[in-house]
């Protein structure tokens, strides 16, 4: 009896036991990959194949989602938004670590400098036949560096000005005034001549108005007033890729075209410490008369509510070149970072991969100028002032030569050209500025041109 007694609890003891060593003693799970995908808080979209994305976070957040549900592997995968302007702090400060960007989504201005950090990796093995064959090569062509791809273009805008007619109307200048979807181009006489009209009138009516942009507190919007200073005709480079501004007496003209303008009322008063938003807020409000302006922009919308498709006029708002008669146009797309995990890498590499071979996705593009030929083929017709800015493309200028240093650290090209465009704004009580057109393009010259040394000296390529 003791015997079946003991061979019973032996049993007993072993069939409890079974399930506590089956589950403790198997491999633990594994920790799913997380992909992080960084964008900044100001890519805003106006997408016309799916009017619910305004913003690029809500695009990557859905075709994320999307991508998660389909693909073979776990992973997690994060959109962050970060501010305007923080690339150092949202990316450069973050390589290697837990929060590091994996993948961003950001313009071509602003990523080129991070190829030469040695942290993107290049994306030519991303690109299928049939998508390297969708993709306009010239958008492609300016992804590129040594020959390689590292980054991948999406979409592209052409930045011109847009500006409020009726307080053109309102002070006799209609006569500079196109109807239509037409970019005007207007002579420095006539920019000179309708600034100081408007400044004129809007003084004495008192209401706050003013006529032009201007903003120097940080770098948001600095590729604008670069484009202003080639207003009277000037090059900003020479033929070594070195800004040629101390002495370039075009662009001297162009720094005292643009001081004057504080003392004849263009801008809002202390443009040294406004904002790109700022004067967007302004322009929203109907204060301000001129304000910048693509395809992309959040004033795309009231463009289109304005539009008449029966006499195809605008009532409110017209478009022209940036003084100088020039145009921007830059790229927006994605990079990868290697952040030592070659996991990630492949993964990142298939999302990339798949958001250009899924049409929902890529289709999102339309509504700024897509870079996809079947995109731009199916919506062409919807998109309004496409044909204007295609035609005025041959105005644009190339204002960075993919040179490195011009975004990402404290003393990159950007960090440092706002701060001097701001010093020419300074002025006390006595009218005196704080430096003059000449000494604020020998400080340019020699500070920008010490940054493109610096990132030269300290470039190097993904191995």
């Amino acid at each position: 009896m003791r015997k079946k007694i003991t061979a019973f609890l032996m049993q007993a003891i072993v069939t409890m036991s079974l399930p506590l060593c089956l589950s403790g003693c198997s491999k633990p799970q594994k920790t799913p990959k997380e992909i992080i995908i960084k964008v900044p808080h100001t890519s805003t979209m106006n997408c016309i194949a799916n009017e619910e994305i305004k913003n690029v976070y809500t695009l990557l957040d859905l075709a994320s989602k999307d991508f998660k549900a389909q693909y073979d592997k776990d992973v997690r995968i994060k959109v962050i938004e970060f501010e305007g302007g923080e690339e150092t702090k949202a990316i450069t400060n973050c390589f290697g670590k837990s929060d590091a960007a994996d993948i961003l989504y950001d313009g071509f201005f602003n990523m080129s400098s991070f190829i030469h950090t040695g942290n993107v990796i290049p994306l030519d093995d991303v690109l299928t036949p049939e998508i390297k064959e969708d993709i306009y090569p010239v958008f492609l062509e300016q992804g590129e560096f040594n020959g390689k791809l590292y980054m991948m273009p999406y979409m592209s805008s052409e930045n011109i000005l847009i500006y409020n007619r009726e307080m053109l109307e309102e002070y006799g200048l209609s006569e500079y005034i196109d109807e239509g979807e037409v970019i005007s181009e207007w002579s420095i006489d006539d920019w000179t001549k309708i600034l100081n009209t408007l400044a004129d009138g809007f003084a004495k009516e008192g209401k706050g108005r003013v006529p032009m942009m201007m903003y120097a507190k940080d770098n948001q919007g600095d590729t604008h007033i670069m484009t202003m200073l080639r207003a009277f005709g000037g090059d900003l480079f020479d033929e070594n890729n070195r800004f040629d501004l101390a002495d370039n007496s075009k662009v001297i003209e162009a720094l005292k075209w643009l001081q004057n303008g504080v003392d004849a009322g263009w801008y809002m008063s202390t443009p040294y410490n406004k904002t790109m938003s700022d004067n967007s807020s302004k322009f929203k409000m109907d204060e301000l008369a001129f304000y910048n302006f693509n395809l992309g922009s959040s004033t795309y919308s009231r463009v289109i509510e304005d539009y008449d498709t029966e006499t195809k006029t605008f009532s409110k708002y017209g478009f022209v070149n940036y003084p100088g008669n020039h145009c921007t146009i830059f790229n927006e797309g994605f990079e990868i970072f290697d952040n030592g995990d070659s996991e990630k890498i492949e993964i990142a590499k298939d999302f990339i991969r798949y958001f250009y071979e899924t049409d929902k996705w890529l289709e999102c593009a339309a509504g700024s100028i897509p870079v996809s030929q079947k995109v731009m083929e199916e919506y062409k017709d919807d998109i309004l002032l496409l044909d204007a800015f295609s035609q005025n493309s041959v105005n644009s200028v190339d204002y960075t030569h993919n040179l490195p240093n011009w975004q990402g650290s404290d003393t990159s090209v950007r960090s440092i050209f706002h701060q001097e465009i701001a010093s020419l704004m300074v002025e006390d009580a006595s009218g005196n500025f704080a430096v003059t057109p000449e000494e604020c393009a020998k400080n340019l010259e020699e500070k920008l041109n010490a940054a493109i040394d610096e990132g030269e000296k300290n470039s190097k390529l993904h191995e």
